[in-house]
């Protein structure tokens, strides 16, 4: 080997040492100095790839991560990593076409195999994600040298990641096993607390309780004690508790409030805004369209029922459920141009009525592929897409437009008590109860608007009818979107398809009525949420 060869592998090791420390500047440095000796080194422009990705510079990461694809193309590993990066990039398409064609490849790495499945569970192609979290556990249990060498950590959540694609797909007790393995690993890792929680009825036999308590004192930071506090508040919940859960919830809400700083107030500004461009002359004004039939939007609160509607209409031959698709907002933020970070604002909503309609359904269509098109139908399932409804019907006025209505006491305490994902402004309003009940009243507001703008055009169906009548009910789900009565659509709850939401555990039970009026085991810690709502009108 030639000393120039031996300069560039030693770098090399340097280089590959420092990013797994951490050491990002110092690594930088190694793959520039490897890149004056090769400029064809295609791993050197991997590592910069990473650590632009790590630094926040995501679009300068897909860059260079195509530098080095088109250095190595047969990679998997260059391959998943820029998945990753195009899924932060909000181009679920491109990742997805990335990720199988890494997959494609048959990688056999377990880091490689973890991203994979990480990129495959963002595109809601959840059975091929479990296949690559499957494959890098086993991985894990079988090539015990190898998989030591790999930190505690990356193994814990390799483990988390299984787990939940396990639950997505319904096997319980499998997910249990793998959310332990990851806490064995690393007792901190309290996500994996709050999922294992949630992922059953705790008795007073068999708990987590005094585990979690003694947890507490070692939390670091607001996320800590919001996956804890949230798996302590679901436990206490579970052997009625119900006066220290809602104080849990409080404890575990604390420190995420005073982070995001969130006002009802900025609330109120969007839905007024919302209710204001989108009048009923404006959303029946004849102009260009996308004519596809295609898409069944089921819209709502979230924890109102969204998921139930779902695997009933997706029971049927001719529906396929795509999941909650960020497709259509994204869409909006991307041709509306507009320079704020955020993909829900006032801004964006007041670009939007200038744009092509046509171009805009169009586009919505399309972006969904490959994951639909080979049913008639496809359920986007985003309950934030309520926002949206006078948009979807100018640009694609032949969509099936579904609501869920719930009480709006357990609406709101069904929120309180969901642990959303944390990188999401739109759930902000749920670290505090009361504005909760705000949020549930400018929705309630656009509802009314939505039902006279869309005259007719819209279904509102209430959760606690559907449960207590279901074959009823789903008849008229059938109706609205034009498909014929099929038996399969009343036994939903033995579908094998994979539910990413926070639903999956719930809607593998069938229809139950359990969580009608489960507000009222709370006692008079609900007072004040009843009368903001009743003053307000929402009981009307």
């Amino acid at each position: 080997m030639n000393p120039r060869q031996q300069q560039i592998n030693t770098l090399h090791r340097a280089a590959q040492k420092a990013v797994g420390e951490g050491q990002l500047r110092e690594a930088h440095q190694h793959c520039l100095a490897i890149l004056k000796l090769d400029q064809e080194f295609a791993d050197a422009w991997f590592l910069c790839g990473v650590i632009a990705a790590h630094n926040g510079r995501v679009s300068q990461a897909v860059a260079i991560l195509h530098k080095a694809i088109g250095l190595a193309p047969g990679n998997a590993e260059y391959l998943a990593e820029l998945g990753k990066q195009l899924v932060a990039l909000r181009q679920p398409k491109q990742a997805l076409l990335t990720a199988q064609q890494a997959y494609g490849l048959k990688p056999s790495s377990l880091p490689t195999l973890n991203t994979l499945g990480t990129v495959f569970s963002h595109c809601g192609e959840h059975e091929t994600a479990l296949a690559c979290f499957a494959q890098a556990a086993h991985g894990l249990n079988t090539r015990s040298s190898s998989a030591d060498k790999l930190p505690a950590d990356w193994r814990a959540d390799l483990y988390f990641n299984y787990g939940a694609s396990l639950q997505f797909s319904g096997q319980f007790q499998a997910a249990e096993d793998a959310y332990e393995k990851a806490i064995a690993l690393l007792p901190q890792m309290y996500k994996t607390h709050s999922a294992l929680s949630h992922l059953r009825r705790q008795t007073a036999q068999s708990n987590h309780l005094a585990r979690l308590q003694s947890l507490r004192a070692g939390i670091s930071g607001p996320q800590d004690q919001l996956h804890l506090g949230h798996a302590i508040a679901k436990e206490q919940e579970d052997l009625e508790q119900f006066s220290e859960s809602l104080a849990s919830l409080a404890w575990a809400k604390q420190g995420q409030a005073q982070r995001v700083g969130h006002t009802a107030e900025k609330d109120a500004v969007l839905f007024a805004a919302i209710r204001a461009l989108f009048t009923p002359e404006f959303v029946a004004s004849q102009g260009a369209f996308c004519d596809s039939p295609e898409p069944i939007f089921i819209v709502g609160m979230p924890r109102t029922g969204t998921t139930l509607v779902e695997q009933i209409l997706s029971s049927h031959s001719q529906v396929y459920a795509a999941g909650e698709l960020q497709d259509f907002p994204l869409q909006v933020k991307r041709m509306t141009d507009s320079p704020s970070a955020d993909v829900v604002d006032v801004e964006t909503f007041t670009r939007s009525v200038e744009l092509d309609m046509a171009t805009l359904g169009a586009s919505y269509i399309d972006g969904t592929r490959p994951r639909t098109g080979h049913t008639t139908h496809f359920i986007d399932k985003l309950p934030l897409n309520f926002m949206y409804l006078g948009l979807i019907k100018r640009a694609l006025p032949n969509a099936r437009l579904i609501c869920l209505r719930r009480d709006p006491m357990d609406t709101c305490l069904s929120n309180y008590r969901q642990l959303f994902a944390t990188n999401f402004k739109y759930y902000h309003y749920n670290y505090d109860l009361l504005d909760c009940g705000r949020y549930y009243i400018e929705f309630d507001r656009l509802m009314r608007h939505w039902r006279e703008t869309l005259q007719g055009s819209l279904l509102e169906l209430q959760y606690e009818a559907l449960v207590k009548d279901p074959e009823q009910h789903t008849k008229r789900l059938l109706a609205h979107c034009g498909l014929p009565w099929e038996d399969q659509c009343l036994s939903f709850h033995r579908q094998k398809s994979s539910v990413a939401t926070a639903s999956a555990v719930q809607v593998r039970q069938g229809v139950y009525t359990s969580s009608v009026n489960r507000w009222q085991r709370y006692g008079d810690a609900m007072q004040p949420l009843y009368e903001m709502l009743e003053s307000a009108g929402c009981y009307s």
